[in-house]
């Protein structure tokens, strides 16, 4: 006889399959989008006179895209170019296509210089769909040699497209209330304040992006929730991403462009507790700044009609991708030759889990009976800790190295701590432990510690801080000794 709980998981198991069955194939992604203007933001190391200009900022401009789905691949037109899923975004010679995984949700290519070309470039593009919003975002590395000087650079691009009109399927129709002119974008949910607020889930910024000339101010507006949507008043804390660039941040969130600022693009973060998102200063002249304000891009006061919003996957009012997602409403169909066969293999696999677990659970109550007249040995002492990747120790209460984020290993009282030391991965600054040759998240080779410290001089002297716990550290800090967070730069 099978015991009323075990007989409970057979029925959850059974469950669940029919539930993965009946699921009806995804929607299509063929249509017509609406593309953000990508925003580019460069990362300059070593850049002597022998290198040249330095990288342009510029991206490709926002506007309508169609998107064609085949084969499990999405080809983008319009808005800056045709694009395809198969390939990176960033393309000149002497680049080419290493690794490309695809599915019907997600993609992620990577594109490398050969070995031996003196312009070493490492391209990784990755792109994530929901059923109406898809998120572009593409991280690159440059070191060139150029009359015996190095030219070293990073850059990150990242838009996102949100569905007009899905290929099969009629245009939504306007509300009635609204102007014939007034731009369909759609407004967030109106939320009240409540008695009790809980901790930051979404951050929305507006506007993503704003047109500035030379001298001039602006304030942008924050609006910042909690899971169940209630507006908290917290005030989200605005920086530079890039050090040195012509805008000043006065105070929450308003900014002001020097008199003799170039056109260009200049990104600014905005962060709360466990939340942070990208707007832009799009720095133009007066002679541009009126023939942008005719496009349909941006209002009479030269700002984007989107906004940036970042927000949790669990949070009732945003998504993974940091923006409301919408559910898909597919037809589901029930075929009930399928779901009876999926019963019957079902109940099988449930008794030989019941009986396989029977049988794991003797064998550990008898591996833990204690043999008589053995002594128990004495547990070691733990005099810290030590990262595998770096080898600087810490006391026992940190959990984190703060200057790679490895997971620290214990250090045993009369023993030698000493041992090789692992890599960091250039991108996002994570450390492993030595054997581990590249990063399983950006596909980047690892480089050793002091190659890596060395990058981060120049960022010494600025101070960082946990946005979760709120604790300082030194400049060259990466993630939080007590949570594992990443660390952002103090105002």
């Amino acid at each position: 006889m099978i015991s009323p709980r075990h007989r409970s998981l057979v029925v959850v198991l059974f469950a669940l399959s029919v539930s993965a069955i009946v699921r009806a194939a995804p929607l299509t992604l063929s249509g017509r989008w609406a593309a953000s203007g990508m925003i580019v933001s460069w990362n300059i190391g070593d850049w002597g006179e022998s290198c040249g200009p330095k990288p342009d900022a510029r991206g490709a401009p926002a506007g309508p895209v169609t998107i064609t789905q085949r084969g499990g691949e999405l080809t983008f037109s319009g808005a800056g170019g045709t694009y395809s899923t198969t390939q990176c975004w960033e393309q000149y010679p002497g680049l080419a296509r290493t690794s490309h995984r695809g599915g019907t949700r997600g993609w992620r290519t990577t594109c490398k210089t050969s070995a031996g070309d003196p312009r070493q470039a490492a391209i990784v593009t990755t792109i994530t769909a929901s059923d109406a919003y898809i998120r572009f975002d593409e991280t690159g590395q440059y070191q060139f040699v150029v009359q015996g000087q190095n030219c070293t650079a990073s850059v990150r691009r990242s838009r996102s497209f949100r569905l007009v009109q899905r290929e099969g399927e009629a245009l939504p129709a306007p509300s009635a209330s609204a102007p014939p002119s007034a731009p369909q974008v759609a407004a967030p949910a109106q939320r009240t304040r409540c008695q009790k607020v809980g901790p930051p889930a979404r951050l929305e910024v507006r506007p993503a992006r704003k047109l500035m000339r030379p001298g001039e101010t602006f304030k942008f507006r924050a609006r910042v929730q909690d899971a169940a949507g209630c507006v908290a008043d917290v005030v989200p804390a605005f920086r530079l991403e890039t050090k040195g660039a012509p805008v000043d941040v006065l105070r929450a969130g308003e900014v002001r462009v020097h008199e003799s600022a170039p056109e260009g693009d200049v990104a600014l973060l905005a962060s709360v507790p466990g939340r942070s998102l990208r707007v832009v200063v799009e720095v133009v002249s007066t002679a541009r700044y009126a023939s942008l304000l005719e496009s349909e891009r941006f209002t009479k006061e030269g700002e984007s009609k989107d906004a940036a919003v970042a927000a949790s996957a669990s949070s009732s009012v945003g998504t993974r991708a940091a923006v409301a997602e919408e559910r898909a409403r597919g037809k589901r169909t029930t075929f009930v030759a399928i779901v009876g066969a999926a019963a019957l293999i079902l109940g099988i696999v449930g008794l030989i889990l019941v009986v396989r677990s029977r049988k794991q659970a003797a064998a550990r109550g008898a591996a833990a009976v204690a043999l008589p007249g053995r002594a128990t040995p004495e547990a070691p002492r733990i005099a810290g800790t030590i990262c595998p990747t770096c080898r600087e120790e810490y006391p026992a209460s940190t959990q984190f190295c703060p200057l790679d984020g490895n997971r620290l290993a214990a250090v045993i009282a009369d023993r030698d701590s000493r041992g090789p030391a692992g890599g960091v991965c250039a991108v996002c600054g994570q450390g492993f432990d030595p054997g581990v040759t590249s990063c399983p998240k950006h596909d980047e080779e690892l480089v050793p510690i002091a190659v890596y410290r060395a990058s981060l001089a120049q960022a010494a002297e600025l101070a960082k801080v946990c946005p979760i716990c709120g604790t300082q550290y030194p400049g060259d800090g990466r993630f939080c000794g007590k949570d594992g967070a990443a660390l952002v730069p103090m105002n």
